[in-house]
């Protein structure tokens, strides 16, 4: 391995891996922590070392050491064998050999569960373990170094503190109270949320243990509580996100634990072999697989380094993009009225509840002109019906005759239809359209917003309107799952992925390929701002155009701060920002998202992250109050778009009309001036 810094964190990551953290200065503290224990910290490095060496020599990439959870579980069993043996050329051999076998189950498990979404854990470092332990009674020279385990340092607590202490040191093979305190507070600085259910996990393990061996000191020094902890801990912050309901599910999750832990102890115990953390891992990955197959809503999609880091962003997201993932455009242009919607009172019932109907006024304000006898009486009928997604015609049927007003086809409910299989996967049926006006065949790709057919008045329909339903499958009928509509205006009021209400007229967004350009960054762009305080040129800064190593774009000022964005050819908008002050986070407050909109002037509500508005200790408030309900963490502000500028209560962004990207940045006393003469 080349690169000096990627081997020396990949050394130090899985330490902090093993409490679910990812942080190189956690990790180093930890390391030097492990050290109370000569034995454990030597025989844990030499673990990582032999581990690092075998991936190199098989050629592997260092994208994979730097997950960490390819190593972690090599460090374990290296502790694990430090623990009980000192450290001798005879224990290191067997250190490399098993290092280098568990590198390789944990790759091998890996590939394995990914299909199933499940992580391995550290069940490659039960299965070994159980090995060592079995093999090791034959080693006669192996034996001979046995350990009793007495740390030389630690310090007398109440029964009730040490015994959390010792469980929360035993993690790392260190059950004494000095390595279980500062092990305790480095998980307080850096997760207040691991903390707090490592607290409940444990303290909720031992008193139902307490409850089923009528022991309370018995169940206190289990020397495999700790199990309770990891329990807990993953099962409400780590793979499931911090909240209410998955606070129960840790719950239950610790419960099962006691059981399990109690049973494999009583039939490890026959061969003397230690339990270690096989509790913790059938347990968690026994609730990971069934949450899987049931699609639980609240998985942790994307883990990120902390509890509070992943509630972060999918709070941030589900705020900005909706919580419903299903997204689609308007099947019509102009403005239309919403007839029926979810659960609706008419047809929108049970299995076909998540639907839409539209119906068009004329400008006196009903559907209708004259008496309203005839189809064409109806300002929607023979309207365009445009394509609400990208992707191919999958269904259609257009023979069936419009019905008289008054008249219903009781038979041929849907009328006239056509399906589209988007390019995310799911189904969109619009029915009851004019006979003979599908435009495409049946395995055409239509783009979003082409005209395929007119509004028309077939099948079960009262009056010419546009049903529109997202479906699992590519048959007409299919039931209905729900969905959010990813854009349209309501007096003038942009609305971003959500759902009109019954009644509501609401206009479908036009785009503005003029605008649209502006925004059409590409790698290395790069633009130079002045900066002018109170009028005063103080200096100037560049903004220039990266991608980071998964393909994601984003604005750097130099300064290692990122400010990630996103072109959906829609809208252009900023999502993440990592960095400390700059006037790139300043950008992203004043604006977070711009909209590829032809209209006068629009008001729209976006969402900002705590991280760009709150103080640290704030932010950590918030975090936690968000746990128990995620409303608290909500932070919209109002933004005013004109076509050319804008404006919120932060300060005002204009477009610059010659050039891509920004023109002016204003805030404060501040303003950055596109500075034309040195734009790349």
């Amino acid at each position: 391995m080349k690169n000096i810094r990627t081997l020396l964190f990949s050394a130090i990551k899985p330490y902090s891996a093993i409490l679910f953290l990812d942080n190189k200065i956690a990790g180093l503290l930890l390391l030097m922590i492990s050290f109370i224990n000569q034995s454990v910290a030597l025989s844990g490095l030499a673990a990582v070392v032999f581990t690092i060496l075998f991936a190199e020599f098989l050629q592997f990439k260092e994208s994979y050491l730097a997950q960490g959870f390819y190593i972690y579980n090599s460090l374990l069993v290296g502790m694990g064998i430090g623990y009980i043996f000192a450290p001798s050329w005879i224990s290191m051999l067997l250190i490399g050999i098993l290092s280098a076998f568990t590198f390789m189950l944990s790759f091998m498990f890996n590939r394995l569960f990914s299909v199933y979404k499940i992580p391995i854990l550290s069940l490659p470092f039960s299965i070994v373990t159980l090995f060592v332990y079995l093999a090791s009674l034959q080693y006669s020279g192996l034996l001979s170094t046995l350990m009793n385990n007495a740390t030389m340092y630690d310090i007398s607590l109440p029964a009730t503190l040490s015994g959390f202490l010792k469980s929360l040191g035993s993690i790392f093979f260190l059950p004494n109270n000095i390595a279980g305190a500062a092990i305790a507070l480095i998980i307080l600085y850096f997760s207040r949320i691991i903390f707090i259910m490592a607290v409940t996990g444990f303290y909720f393990g031992i008193a139902l243990h307490t409850l089923l061996i009528d022991s309370y000191m018995q169940a206190l020094h289990n020397p495999y509580a700790f199990n309770y902890i990891l329990v807990a801990v993953a099962l409400c912050g780590i793979f499931l996100l911090p909240t209410v309901r998955n606070f129960f599910m840790a719950l239950i999750g610790v419960a099962i634990s006691v059981v399990l832990t109690d049973a494999i102890v009583m039939l490890f115990n026959y061969f003397a072999i230690p339990v270690f953390t096989l509790p913790f891992n059938i347990t968690v990955i026994s609730f990971i697989f069934i949450l899987s197959i049931i699609y639980y809503k609240e998985f942790n999609i994307e883990i990120k380094a902390t509890p509070e880091a992943s509630l972060a962003n999918y709070l941030s997201k589900i705020f900005r993009f909706g919580e419903i993932p299903t997204k689609i455009a308007l099947p019509f242009s102009s403005t239309w009225s919403v007839y029926q919607g979810f659960d609706g009172a008419w047809t929108h019932k049970g299995e076909y509840r998540y639907a839409y109907d539209f119906v068009k006024k004329h400008p006196n304000g009903k559907t209708y002109l004259s008496d309203g006898k005839a189809p064409q009486d109806y300002a929607a009928f023979g309207e365009s019906v445009l394509a609400p997604v990208s992707g191919y015609i999958v269904d259609a049927r257009s023979d069936l005759k419009d019905n008289h007003i008054g008249e219903v086809d009781h038979i041929n409910n849907w009328g006239n239809y056509i399906i589209i299989r988007s390019d995310q996967g799911f189904y969109v049926e619009i029915s009851h359209l004019m006979q003979h006006s599908i435009l495409h065949e049946t395995g055409t790709y239509v783009q979003e917003g082409t005209i395929i057919a007119k509004c028309g008045n077939s099948g079960y329909s009262p009056e010419p309107h546009i049903h529109i339903q997202v479906q699992d499958v590519p048959t007409i009928g299919g039931f209905t799952r729900q969905f959010l509509f990813s854009e349209y205006i309501i007096n003038d009021k942009l609305f971003y992925n959500q759902i009109p209400a019954l009644g509501e007229d609401i206009t479908a967004v036009v785009i503005n390929k003029h605008i649209a350009s502006k925004f059409l960054f590409i790698l290395d762009d790069t633009f130079a701002y002045d900066i002018y305080e109170n009028g005063n040129n103080v200096g100037r800064i560049l903004f220039q155009v990266k991608m980071d190593e998964t393909g994601k774009f984003y604005l750097t000022d130099g300064e290692q701060n990122k400010l990630y964005f996103y072109n959906t050819l829609k809208e252009f908008y900023f999502y993440q920002y990592k960095g400390s002050e700059s006037y790139l986070k300043t950008l992203f407050i004043l604006a977070p998202r711009i909209p590829f909109i032809s209209s006068q002037s629009v008001t729209y509500e976006d969402y900002l992250p705590a991280n760009l508005t709150k103080t640290p200790f704030k932010r950590a408030l918030t975090e936690l109050a968000a746990t128990v309900h995620k409303e608290l963490y909500r932070q919209t502000s109002l933004y005013t778009f004109d076509g050319e500028k804008i404006s919120s209560k932060y300060g005002e962004v204009s477009i610059c009309k010659s050039h891509k990207g920004f023109a002016t940045l204003t805030f404060g006393t501040t303003e950055l001036k596109l500075a034309l003469e040195k734009h790349l």
